[in-house]
Formats: C-alpha cells, sequence, structure tokens
C-alpha cells in the first residue's frame, strides 16, 4: 500500500510538472497565432475595408483555437452595439483565461483595442504593426526561455514527488 500511494504521489507531482511545461511551450505558439489574426486584421482593414463586424467574422473563420472563440466573442459584442474599444477590452477580460499568454503579452494585445474604429484606416494599420512588431519581441522572447523553463518545471514536477515520498517515509 505505501508503494503504490508513492508511486501515485510521485505520477501525479510529475503530470503537474508537465502541464505546467506544457502551458509553458504553448505561448509561443499562441503569441505566433496572434500575430498571424492580427496580420488577417489587419489586411481586412487596410486592404479589404471591411467594416470591423464583418473584419472579425471573417477573423473567427480563419483562425484557430483558442483565438476562434476570442474573435467569435468579440464579433457578438459589437454586433451588440458595443464600441470597438470597450468590446476588446472586454472580450480580453472574459477570454484570457482560455489563453496560456503573460500578463505583458495581455498589455500588448490590449493596445489594438485602443485604435479600432476611431481613426481611418492608415492610423489603423499604424497602430496594428506597432503591436505586431512588439509581440514579434515578445514572441523571440518567449521562444528563448520556453525549453529551459519548460524541462525545468517537468524535471521539478517528479522531483518534487520523489522528495515528498521521502519526506512521508
Amino acid at each position: 500500500m505505501v508503494i503504490f500511494s508513492a508511486i501515485i504521489l510521485i505520477l501525479s507531482c510529475g503530470s503537474l510538472g508537465l502541464y505546467l511545461a506544457a502551458r509553458i511551450k504553448k505561448r509561443p505558439v499562441e503569441l505566433r497565432e496572434a500575430l498571424t489574426a492580427l496580420t488577417l486584421l489587419d489586411t481586412e482593414i487596410l486592404w479589404g475595408s471591411t467594416p470591423l463586424p464583418e473584419a472579425f467574422s471573417v477573423l473567427k473563420e480563419r483562425t484557430e483555437g483558442s483565438w476562434k472563440s476570442f474573435f467569435a466573442e468579440l464579433e457578438r459584442q459589437v454586433q451588440e452595439g458595443t464600441s470597438a474599444y470597450m468590446a476588446w477590452q472586454e472580450t480580453i477580460k472574459k477570454e484570457e483565461k482560455n489563453f496560456c499568454l503573460k500578463p505583458e503579452d495581455w498589455q500588448v494585445i490590449q493596445n489594438v483595442g485602443k485604435g479600432l474604429g476611431r481613426s481611418d484606416h492608415q492610423e489603423q494599420h499604424k497602430q496594428l504593426e506597432l503591436v505586431k512588431q512588439q509581440l514579434r519581441s515578445l514572441q523571440e522572447q518567449a521562444l528563448l526561455t520556453c525549453d529551459k523553463q519548460a524541462k525545468m518545471w517537468s524535471y521539478l514536477g517528479f522531483l518534487c514527488g520523489i522528495a515528498g515520498v521521502i519526506f512521508l517515509i
């Protein structure tokens, strides 16, 4: 019975470490998807002259995973009459729990909403380019650190399980 409990403790702590490692590895992927989505939004606004509700609908169809639900919620709020800025802020608050992004990532993404629907195509394009540049920088930093941190958390999970077994025995 003691051996079974020890194995369960090691496996549960190890699986927690692996879960945290997977979330860390997912962050650069989500940042890349955000860059792709903002590029699509920029294209719809600048070249397609698409109204924001329709642009969000296009993004909803062309993005995947958590960003699909993000733009679906954004489209719903804008169609209900919420301003683009308020809809952007509220959607971030509602959907951020579905992502593996850090608070500094969300601060950059929040900057997109400041110019949406408030200025002409060129100003919105400039705002989106600035945010995309900042996201690229964050993505590069995330890529540099994610492998080390993910490996650390996966090892740490199993080691904490082993330490717990040693402590309890």
